[in-house]
């Protein structure tokens, strides 16, 4: 019965972690038409899914507890191989092969598509702080003294006032 129980919080985790996918994914459309405002909806729906996530985690976690302590073992992580070998009956011997498989082709997936964003996101940082670098005056400029009636200081135009 417990592994009954523990196959369909792991079917719950697969569905879970799909859609969690599917916002990453959409994330980076959004993160490359710099639509910030619908990247924060995402970002928002995202961690409720994420919340949500954990406590299947934990669940899970539980429930395989559980079924070792009913076999006898102590001692035992929680990892899905653990679960996997200690299963004697082949139909959810199966299930779960097929279970841990597609969860672990979805977890890779999330996390390529998660390293993606962290580097689209860094290199819009970059582009924003090289075109404010740009329009910002140089600070290395004001350590050196220039008299107030010299020609390239009195025509010198500053865009931005890094000072205020």
């Amino acid at each position: 019965m417990s592994v009954a129980a523990i196959i369909e919080t792991l079917q719950r985790q697969l569905e879970l972690y799909k859609k969690l996918l599917e916002c990453e994914e959409s994330k980076k459309a959004l993160i490359l038409k710099n639509e910030i405002v619908q990247l924060n909806v995402v970002t928002q729906k995202e961690k409720l899914l994420t919340a949500h996530a954990e406590e299947i985690e934990t669940s899970r976690m539980l429930l395989t507890a559980k079924h070792f302590k009913n076999l006898g073992f102590r001692n035992l992580s929680g990892v899905l191989s653990d679960l996997i070998k200690s299963v004697n009956n082949a139909e959810e011997k199966k299930v779960l092969l097929e279970l841990h498989g597609q969860l672990t082709d979805v977890l890779n997936r999330l996390k390529q598509v998660n390293e993606i964003n962290q580097k689209l996101i860094q290199q819009s940082l970059d582009f924003i702080n090289f075109s404010l670098g740009l329009i910002v005056e140089n600070p290395s400029e004001d350590m050196v003294y220039q008299h107030p009636q010299h020609q390239s200081y009195s025509n010198k135009r500053n865009w931005y006032d890094s000072k205020v």
